[in-house]
């Protein structure tokens, strides 16, 4: 059974939105796109082969909305409100909640995840919106979304890509996996050789590691590379480790003051 990667709470409130909430026509040009939408990237063919559906049979499922004046805000279903002006619907059947806006953020998140519409960087730049407007922290994000703590943190990190890596990954070329990998490479240069050679030769997530391991650590001995990796899954984040005869030194990465926070509690807690 797929877990569901909101937890219950999320799916919970999205249910008891279409099961209590009562529709009613709304004239489109009283309707305004959501500027939080979460998806930044609408294939343009599918809203065609919606609009025709439209066309056909109507919309089986009403969007959702809220008050925003004398207008009504998009909360969730702006692929469906796209689609009825393409198919040139003067009215479209509406659900009209009464949410804040970061409710009304969550379920636009929630319902877009739940249809898996979403690509990883749109989910970063939402989850960065939680974080950065209400506060969130990556557990309690977490904990919301329904996933671990480290999904959420390594989710952000891709956001720290160049944007014309981003690009790719948002076009679906390269992976989440790829796109961690590649943080590793401090170097914009090294990651645009790395990044032809998987568009060129469909390099897998664990064949790019390794050639990506060799670059970054030339040198190292299996020893430390070892221990490297064990501190990696021990601290669930980045670690790098460089030794010189008997003296080194090792660089543990962190990306927010929490994640600083937690990586201080889990080093210094007491056996």
């Amino acid at each position: 059974m797929k877990k569901d990667p909101l937890g219950r709470g999320l799916s919970a409130i999205l249910k008891d939105i279409e099961d209590k909430g009562t529709s009613r026509s709304i004239a489109i040009d009283q309707i305004v796109p959501n500027p939080s939408q979460p998806r930044i990237r609408m294939d343009d063919r599918s809203i065609d082969e919606l609009a025709a559906s439209i066309s056909e049979k109507g919309i089986l499922q009403p969007i959702l909305v809220k008050n925003k004046g004398k207008l009504y805000e998009i909360i969730a279903g702006e692929r469906r409100y796209r689609a009825a002006i393409l198919a040139g619907l003067r009215e479209i059947p509406a659900i009209i909640r009464d949410v804040d806006d970061r409710e009304a953020l969550e379920i636009a998140l929630m319902e877009n995840l739940q249809r898996e519409d979403l690509n990883p960087l749109e989910i970063a730049a939402v989850y960065e919106k939680f974080i950065d407007e209400f506060a969130y922290t990556h557990e309690e994000l977490a904990k919301k979304m329904g996933v671990d703590r480290s999904s959420v943190t390594n989710c952000l990190r891709l956001l720290k890509l160049p944007e014309w890596v981003r690009d790719i990954m948002a076009e679906g070329r390269l992976t989440q996996g790829h796109g961690r990998v590649l943080l590793s490479l401090k170097n914009e240069r090294e990651q645009k050789k790395f990044v032809d050679r998987v568009l060129r030769e469909h390099t897998s997530v664990r064949e790019l590691e390794r050639e990506v391991r060799k670059k970054v650590v030339p040198s190292k001995e299996h020893g430390l590379t070892v221990i490297e990796e064990a501190l990696i899954k021990a601290l669930q984040t980045k670690v790098n480790i460089s030794m010189r005869k008997n003296r080194g030194k090792i660089i543990i990465e962190f990306y927010s003051r929490e994640d600083l926070d937690r990586l201080t509690e889990l080093i210094a807690r007491e056996p």
